[in-house]
């Protein structure tokens, strides 16, 4: 047959045999691709009624449309042959990967829940695969599982083509039904589906003999070793699992493919989480944690209540570059303004060892202040002390105080540590006022507007304070992305944000936005020096952590953003400016975890509408709509509502509408915006069915500097487009994109 043309396929070579026939790769010269094309055996091919059979098995495997399961493009026939024109899947089997590999249980997870999901659809169908096991299933060289062969279908209550004098499939994966040559059904591919992913868990088949009536004995009246006994790493959890797809009697088994998907993506949750925690707890340096509460006001004075959270914010500035403590941002402790609450209380709420608390009183020229430390879990005081100093060196008092907090904690500050606490302090007691007005509006389109205004006022009156560019470069910024204002507007950030610099290089910060804005245009290398450099002035910070893990994400190193976040989030647990962490866990397919994260600020419009986009993502539409419809009402012509107005649309099947909303948010998203804006521009035009659109968002998503390539692996809305040959093309320069940022930063992976 090499070498030979049939109608308009010219055969390459030969896969493979099996009982249905002999397959063969081939070139369809017509639309110039690869498929697989599979003949009915010569000594069958007379035979009316297996022609027949290979017939209604093709017609049932067409009527699939499912990205886990083999794509059928034709039934042909031609001089008396009869073949199926298949999906041509580069890769291997499922069955060489594990007798080759080493078992590991995040990969078995992941894999298992793609041929569950495959085999929801055909079940859907009414369609029973009947010989489910690792040689029928393919992996892609991308990681895509492809279920192939549904050549023993049993079509809803129709016709069953199995004799039963043969014995069809292989044994050791036949259900003990089957074996009996009694009724199959959906819960009989689940006992194969289960014996699958016991050889991916553990390399060894639950059910072994020397010979034939051996097996059969064995998968009749035998109980396996749970995985547990053979893998460490599974669980009691992983071992019910696996006990439950197997069990003999199918009225015990899992009675539908939904239920054991719903199982194993609480695994994979649970398996991501307790091996991010294992990684985390084996860096992590424990650090004493530290929360410095707004200080009350003994008499409340309008003209002056602003000093309670401006002293606060200036002794958590300065305590910020302090290696040896983890010390809780401003924007975690701003709640507590004005509110009375116990050490233990506030100790639990934003997990530290050690709360700092105080009262401040301003007579004439004097402020007198009193300040305690308090252990959180004793609930004793470490210590407790009264401060007075003329009003006009009120900024002073932040060295004062900060130096009598590290006492209490048996710390010591370095003349390094020192001076950089010393850089920040504002001249002038009006521009710094402007400066804390400006950081407690909301990060919204009017709370942006609002804090803008008051920074132009704190820099017109203190030009020298770098906090307040720094804190002017995040809202422009901000709003130049919400609003797709434009080139324009993102420059001014950015100059903001080198004033900054020139005035104090340290800056966390500063050095955090300007790191997450070079992040986002593409610009990896000179974000990895930002993010170096926060590294070097403290290693054990947060937001250096968390800009890491974000630079991560979007170059593609997933598991690594995923650590990094985790870092950052267990030393700022409350930072609502850690919120798109959240998507690091989105790309991972652990929606239960980024809802968790998109929760950090639950009145921003990007938490709302991701919130509801991990709902749709986990199928509770309902409710994801409840969130859409709020974020649309907030910033219905914005990037986030007209985004998911577009998701929406798709979910009320008003598709041309979708479109609209995709199609307006591309034409007025400026060319230079953040690069994953493209990517989620893209995959929405995807999952409303404009694979032209698609494609040509997400090639600019990739060359903007987004080329998170295995999230793009996984992502379910371009499931859609994933056979399109010019998405393929897209896919492949996000691969060579990620394999070069992983071969320049972690060359040990090569």
């Amino acid at each position: 047959m090499i070498d030979k043309t049939i109608l308009h396929y010219e055969i390459l070579e030969k896969l493979g045999e099996g009982g249905m026939g002999v397959v063969y790769k081939a070139e369809d010269t017509k639309l110039k691709r690869n498929v697989a094309i599979k003949f009915l055996p010569k000594h069958i091919s007379t035979d009316s009624n297996e022609r027949e059979r290979f017939k209604i098995e093709a017609q049932a495997a067409a009527a699939l449309s499912h990205p886990n399961i083999a794509t059928i493009y034709a039934i042909e026939e031609h001089d008396d042959e009869m073949f199926i024109v298949m999906e041509y899947i580069e890769g291997r089997e499922l069955k060489e990967i594990i007798q080759s590999e080493t078992p590991n249980l995040q990969s078995a997870i992941d894999h298992a829940i793609q041929i569950a999901e495959g085999l929801q659809a055909a079940h859907k169908k009414g369609i029973v695969h009947r010989d489910i096991k690792s040689s029928n299933i393919m992996v892609t060289d991308e990681g895509k599982i492809k279920i192939m062969d549904f050549g023993l279908a049993k079509i809803g209550k129709g016709m069953n083509l199995t004799k039963s004098s043969t014995t069809l499939g292989t044994i050791l994966y036949m259900p003990p039904e089957q074996l009996r040559n009694k009724e199959v059904d959906n819960r009989s591919d689940i006992w194969s589906f289960g014996v699958v992913l016991y050889e991916m868990l553990t390399g060894e088949l639950p059910f072994k003999g020397d010979y034939e009536q051996a097996v059969l004995y064995s998968i009749l009246n035998e109980e396996p070793a749970p995985p547990s006994q053979i893998l460490n790493r599974a669980s009691k959890e992983i071992d019910n699992l696996v006990i439950k797809s197997l069990a003999k009697n199918p009225k015990e088994r899992y009675q539908g493919m939904e239920e054991v998907i719903a199982d194993l993506k609480s695994l994979k949750d649970e398996t991501i989480a307790a091996s991010q925690k294992a990684r985390h707890n084996s860096t992590m340096k424990k650090l004493p944690g530290l929360a410095v509460l707004p200080f009350a006001s003994i008499k409340s004075d309008p003209e002056m209540d602003f000093l309670g959270f401006a002293l606060a914010d200036q002794i958590i500035s300065a305590l910020t570059y302090i290696k040896s403590v983890s010390v809780r941002p401003s924007s975690a402790v701003r709640k507590y303004q004005n509110q009375s609450v116990d050490a233990p209380t506030a100790g639990k709420d934003l997990q530290v060892n050690f709360i700092l608390t105080g009262y401040y009183l301003k007579e004439a020229d004097t402020v007198r202040l009193n300040v305690e430390l308090v252990n959180t879990q004793s609930n004793e005081m470490v210590w407790r002390e009264s401060i007075e100093v003329k009003y006009e060196n009120t900024f002073k008092l932040q060295d004062i105080v900060s130096e009598k907090v590290l006492h209490g904690l048996k710390v010591q500050f370095s003349q390094d540590e020192r001076d950089r606490m010393q850089a920040d302090v504002p001249k002038d007691a009006l521009a710094y006022e402007y400066y804390l007005r400006a950081i407690s509006y909301p990060i919204t389109l009017e709370g942006d507007q609002l804090a803008i205004e008051m920074l132009k006022k704190s820099i017109k009156l203190d030009s020298s304070y770098a906090p307040a560019y720094s804190e002017l470069g995040f809202r422009i910024g901000h709003t130049a992305n919400s609003a797709m204002l434009g080139i324009k507007e993102h420059r001014k950030a950015e100059d903001a944000f080198r004033k900054a610099l020139s005035l104090n290089k340290n800056l966390l910060t500063t050095l955090w936005y300007l790191s997450l804005h070079y992040t986002e245009i593409g610009k990896s290398e000179e974000a990895a020096e930002f993010i170096n450099q926060m590294f070097r002035v403290t290693p054990n910070n947060a937001m250096a952590h968390y800009a890491l893990g974000y630079l991560y994400r979007y170059t593609g190193m997933l598991e690594e953003s995923a650590h990094e976040v985790e870092k950052a989030l267990a030393l700022e647990p409350k930072n609502q400016r850690f919120l798109s962490a959240g998507f690091t866990y989105v790309y991972l397919g652990n929606y239960r975890k980024a809802y968790e994260v998109f929760d950090l600020d639950p009145e921003n419009t990007l938490s709302i509408a991701w919130k509801g986009m991990t709902l749709f993502l986990l199928d509770e539409r309902e409710q994801a709509i409840e969130y859409f419809d709020r974020v649309i009402a907030m910033e219905p012509e914005g990037y986030i509502g007209l985004r998911h107005a577009g998701v929406r649309a798709y979910i009320m099947g008003k598709t041309q509408e979708g479109l609209r909303s995709i199609r307006r948010l591309e034409e007025t998203n400026p060319s230079d915006s953040d690069s994953e804006h493209w990517y989620l521009i893209g995959n929405a035009y995807s999952l409303l069915g404009d694979r032209i659109a698609c494609i040509r968002t997400l090639r600019k998503a990739v060359e903007g500097g987004f080329f998170n390539y295995p999230g793009m692996l996984k992502d379910p809305l371009l499931d859609p487009v994933r056979d399109d040959s010019e998405f393929q093309k897209v896919l492949t320069i996000a691969k060579e994109k990620h394999e070069t940022f992983k071969k320049k930063f972690f060359p040990e992976r090569q």
